[in-house]
């Protein structure tokens, strides 16, 4: 069976925050609580980096390590490991998502983006640039021609969870494309073309950690991939719970609920993949809080198979 491997992606440049090396931060605190012979450093440029004429703020340097993941993914059997990104921003989630869909086929990898904003702002109407923010977009082979997935991801294959800060634009391209966005609390709907009608009877998701799970092993049963890609922005999960994020949002997941979710996905369909974004602790009593959080994330995604 593929054995996890670990790879540290420091990568901040993705960013919208003014604070955004604390995401550095975070990676190194992560790493050494890592199995040293599962971890791989990935080489993150120090500097912030030049946008190269475009949009993308620091493009030169998110694609630097961009390339750099790249390269620790390409070394790696995907039939003996099971890659695991760690410590950057959501940026660094990209090229395990290719990786995933290169190595086990574009129509056949499950994506679940567990965050609390969807990625999907487009490089000419971004407020801020950060590549963090068109993150989805660019997986689904729109955006900044330097930074869009090939092959796509296609839209029929990505679930979001406990997504909940959608400004307009957003809006606009998830209801365009259909893609499913699953609320994190009762009373909210499922949105987008393969979300069940209010009249199937079928419930929205609720607080109950086991009730979520059953949704996401429901939905991965029903979408005829054979593997799972999960993407973890730390911001789905509630401020009370979890506080070392630039943008905490509030009535996010539970911890509970996110383990339990992961836990289902991956007892469903064999994991081909996952990052952890975002672990941003303001100061060592934040670390010391919320990092035991990240570890048990870490512990759901390597609970079950890998592809």
């Amino acid at each position: 069976m593929p054995k996890p491997v670990f790879l540290v992606m420091p990568e901040w440049q993705g960013s919208s925050s003014s604070r955004a090396m604390q995401i550095s931060e975070g990676a190194a605190l992560l790493r050494e609580d890592l199995p040293q012979a599962a971890r791989r450093d990935i080489d993150v440029p120090l500097e912030a980096g030049d946008a190269l004429g475009t949009p993308v703020a620091r493009l030169s340097s998110v694609l630097r390590a961009r390339d750099a993941a790249r390269e620790a993914l390409e070394a790696l059997d995907p039939s003996a490991s099971t890659p695991l990104i760690v410590g950057g921003d959501c940026a660094s989630s990209l090229p395990g998502l290719e990786a995933a869909l290169r190595a086990h086929g574009s129509d056949a990898v499950a994506v679940l983006w567990f965050d609390a904003h969807p990625d999907i702002q487009h490089p000419s109407t971004s407020p801020s640039g950060a590549a963090s923010g068109m993150t989805l977009r660019h997986a689904l082979g729109d955006g900044a021609p330097d930074l869009a997935a090939s092959p796509p991801l296609p839209p029929a294959l990505l679930t979001l969870v406990g997504t909940r800060a959608i400004d307009d634009e957003e809006d606009a391209e998830l209801e365009r494309l259909g893609i499913r966005v699953l609320a994190p609390h009762d009373g909210a709907l499922e949105r987008g073309a393969a979300a069940a009608a209010p009249e199937t009877g079928v419930p929205a998701p609720s607080p109950d950690p086991e009730a979520l799970g059953a949704r996401v092993a429901e939905l991965l049963a029903a979408s005829g991939a054979r593997s799972v890609y999960v993407h973890v922005d730390l911001d789905v999960l509630d401020p009370a719970e979890f506080s070392a994020v630039h943008a905490p949002v509030p009535f996010g997941l539970s911890t509970a609920q996110l383990t339990h979710a992961i836990r289902a996905a991956v007892a469903a369909l064999p994991l081909a993949g996952a990052a952890i974004c975002e672990f941003a602790p303001a100061d060592e009593r934040a670390a010391a809080e919320d990092l035991p959080t990240v570890l048990r994330i870490l512990a759901a995604l390597t609970s079950g198979g890998a592809a």
